[in-house]
């Protein structure tokens, strides 16, 4: 069931876990999407076969041969419309909605890619790798506005086409390289959503990374993560704005976590306990994307690719050293961290604690990346709500915590619209 946004109640999505891995619990009710509110509800009378002479009136002479008196001549049973599609008696071809008016999502039903240029270069836009801002009609594109990549270090964040050597399926047949999976939209009401990529992803670390090689890709030595230099990006003091660790729900009181959103803090309340409670609040090698998109018409979320790397796992779990990633949505629909497990942020110990690390010691995944003998998650994917026609800021941020040693790095991809957001039923992490 596809639900509109409610900007009286309003949470996050979270992630979910790949297979059987579950690391956010999807019982949670959503009321970021108010129930009360639901599209093709059929409350709108269009050709519906009642009433007019003609649509479905008895005595229709209508010469069909249906039999049923309808007086519509298409031929199916019951409906009235003419339009050929049964039981829904609204003429316009899509069965089942009885709005009226066809399909209603205005995501883009191709997007434009932006991961080569003319030329078939590798793009060295830290967006374009993400789908957005590409060149091309707002039909096939996601027009980003104030997009900044804040980072001191060039070394710090690459655009490749892929990153270490694993073997897989996707780009140029490796593991971690983009890969152009349609989404099927749960319940079969709403269209598959495309891929928004082809090639490129993009690579942040809070270490250092070499240039991509002669193939795009991002190799490393062996295990060379763990004691990675200090990249110089800044250190110290509080989240980038608008990031807020304070306490989002209640009306800002917290303890309701999703509920009564205060538009300002984090409405998960997953960034508090680590900041306040434990102390666990040095952060060193910032860094952080930060843009604003508007989804389309009938556009209720958004969805992204990541993976998480680090050589903190597996021996600092459970102490300060805990390097992290934030996905901060800003927006009426929802503004907090969406990347939480539980009422934890996503760090080495939320991860650890929640067997979050699919790769680890010497698993071939690891070839080539830094991290043999480390962990990283599997490719994942975040999702968020918004309102259509209102604007969202997006915030990705990583950083070290605790120290400036042992790296760790995040894979992002494949920026696109979710036409009917995220259910109680579909949130977290998917493969």
């Amino acid at each position: 069931m596809a639900v509109r946004v409610s900007t009286l109640q309003r949470i996050t999505t979270g992630i979910c876990a790949s297979g059987v891995l579950l690391l956010v619990d999807c019982t949670m009710p959503n009321p970021a999407f108010d129930e009360r509110e639901t599209m093709g509800d059929a409350t709108e009378v269009v050709g519906d076969g009642e009433d007019e002479p003609g649509d479905g009136d008895s005595n229709d002479g209508d010469g069909d041969g249906d039999g049923n008196g309808d007086g519509d001549g298409d031929g199916d049973s019951g409906d009235g419309d003419g339009d050929g599609d049964p039981g829904d008696g609204d003429g316009d071809g899509d069965p089942g909605d009885g709005d009226g008016d066809g399909p209603l999502c205005g995501a883009p039903e191709h997007y434009a890619d932006c991961d080569f240029n003319d030329q078939d270069d590798l793009t060295d836009s830290p967006f374009a790798a993400l789908g957005l801002g590409c060149t091309g009609p707002d039909s096939e594109t996601i027009p980003v506005v104030e997009p900044a990549l804040t980072a001191n270090n060039p070394a710090s964040w690459r655009v490749a086409t892929h990153f270490g050597e694993a073997e897989g399926p996707h780009f140029g047949g490796y593991l971690w390289a983009a890969h152009d999976n349609e989404f099927v939209s749960p319940g079969g009401d709403l269209p598959d959503i495309p891929p928004n990529t082809s090639g490129a992803i993009l690579i942040l670390s809070t270490g250092l990374l070499p240039e991509p090689d002669e193939s795009g890709g991002v190799v490393l030595q062996p295990g060379s993560q763990t004691n990675s230099d200090n990249n110089a990006n800044a250190s110290g003091g509080e989240f980038p704005e608008p990031i807020s660790p304070q306490l989002g729900s209640n009306f800002g009181q917290g303890g309701n976590p999703f509920y009564d959103c205060d538009g300002v803090n984090d409405c998960s309340d997953s960034l508090y306990e680590q900041w306040f409670v434990d102390g666990w609040n040095q952060l060193h090698n910032k860094m952080w994307l930060k843009f604003k998109v508007t989804p389309p018409a009938e556009v209720y979320g958004y969805m992204f690719d990541f993976a998480f790397f680090t050589s903190e796992y597996p021996d600092f779990v459970n102490t300060t050293y805990n390097d992290m990633f934030v996905a901060w949505s800003n927006s009426e629909a929802y503004t907090g961290n969406l990347t939480f497990i539980g009422q934890s942020p996503m760090n080495t110990t939320s991860l650890a604690q929640a067997d979050g690390f699919s790769h680890t010691d010497e698993d071939p995944a690891l070839a080539g990346t830094g991290f043999e003998g480390y962990g990283s998650t599997n490719w994942l994917r975040a999702r968020g709500p918004v309102a259509p026609g209102e604007e969202v800021e997006i915030t990705l941020f990583m950083s070290d915590l605790g120290d400036k040693n042992n790296g760790s790095v995040v894979l992002l991809d494949n920026f696109r619209w979710d036409c009917g957001g995220c259910e109680v039923d579909d949130c977290g992490f998917t493969p």
